[in-house]
């Protein structure tokens, strides 16, 4: 068996490895993760004021406690929200079964058919009442409990990260050894690309957030910032993230409003605003070198999400960006970079 053969062979091996690894470790794996994002968020911030002249034992503890605890209340917010929804399921759903039995009536009216709205709504019950909506709520909530159980780890992982950060470059410094000055750049370079990805991504997702949660609060909408942070959340996901941030609070409004010019003009409001900000105004200030081709992104929902689940999913063009910026650094896998991007128009 031929060097190169051998080789192939142990790589493909260690990649298997790898992908179970990160599986099996990921309560310890994705809290690394977004402690490392996060830090990549605030390390501009931290930088600015320690040249400034502030001292680090001032400026790295106030970043850490306001930020921290920042998080903690938007996740006993989200957490309280959750609990008011499930508690209120039952009134819920009836307020849904009625909006389908005025539906099927109404269809009946107009279109002179025969279906049968008390069997069908019967049967909606059964199964939503039973089993759908419940299971749903629950394993939602669930998910989103497991997803801020590792606030801990996170915090522990953040504050360590952020106590580095002042000393990174010398760190470099030092492991470079005599091309120190050109493995500085470069670390400098990949952290600056990464940082105005994630803020840009930060910034849309937060107006389409705010907007979301400004729309319910004209409506009235019940749990507005529960949709707002939904919307913020799931703007991670590209394509089925902000259908989904779109679906569920129009539901909401069937649900709860009466009139179908509101629920119109409502779910017309969304989804312009989905459509403006992921279609026109995302790519216009992202720009094609931090973008991601579609069959990529496929592949890193399918790929991440089965891995961590929907942390996953919601990390995943985040991380294939910063992938794709590392690979860009390398001639050898550069190529693969253009491969998971966009062809430049302007050359």
């Amino acid at each position: 068996m031929s060097e190169i053969s051998e080789k192939n062979i142990l790589l493909f091996f260690a990649a298997v490895l790898i992908f179970y690894l990160l599986s099996l470790l990921s309560t310890i794996l994705l809290p690394l993760v977004l402690a490392l994002l996060m830090t990549v968020l605030v390390q501009p911030f931290i930088n600015f004021t320690l040249r400034k002249g502030l001292p680090k034992w001032l400026v790295l503890p106030t970043f850490s406690i306001l930020s921290l605890a920042v998080l903690f209340g938007i996740g006993l917010i989200i957490s309280n929200t959750v609990s008011q929804i499930v508690d209120e399921q039952s009134y819920l759903l009836s307020r849904l079964l009625l909006k389908v039995d005025a539906a099927l009536i109404w269809i009946n009216h107009i279109f002179g058919a025969k279906l049968d709205s008390t069997l069908l709504v019967s049967q909606l019950y059964s199964y939503l009442g039973e089993g759908g909506v419940p299971e749903a709520i629950s394993g939602f909530a669930s998910g989103l409990g497991s997803f801020f159980s590792s606030f801990l780890f996170f915090s522990l992982y953040y504050v360590m990260l952020l106590a580095g950060i002042a000393n990174s470059e010398d760190y470099l410094a030092y492991v470079g050894g005599d091309r120190k000055a050109g493995l500085i750049k470069e670390y400098q370079n990949i952290t600056k690309s990464i940082f105005s990805y994630m803020w840009i991504k930060v910034i849309i997702s937060l107006i389409t957030g705010l907007l979301t949660y400004f729309f319910c609060l004209i409506f009235e909408i019940k749990f507005g910032i529960f949709w707002g942070f939904l919307a913020f959340i799931l703007n991670f996901i590209p394509n089925v993230g902000s259908i989904f941030g779109t679906i569920l609070p129009i539901l909401m409004s069937i649900i709860q409003l009466d009139q179908f010019k509101d629920i119109f003009i409502f779910s017309f409001l969304l989804i312009v605003m989905q459509f403006l900000m992921g279609n026109l105004i995302e790519p216009i200030i992202m720009g094609n070198r931090l973008r991601i081709n579609t069959l990529t992104v496929l592949f890193g929902l399918v790929f991440w999400g089965y891995i961590w689940g929907i942390p996953g999913m919601i990390l995943s063009v985040p991380l294939l960006v910063i992938m794709k910026i590392l690979l860009e650094r390398s001639p050898e896998f550069s190529v693969i970079a253009r491969m998971m991007g966009f062809p430049d128009k302007a050359k």
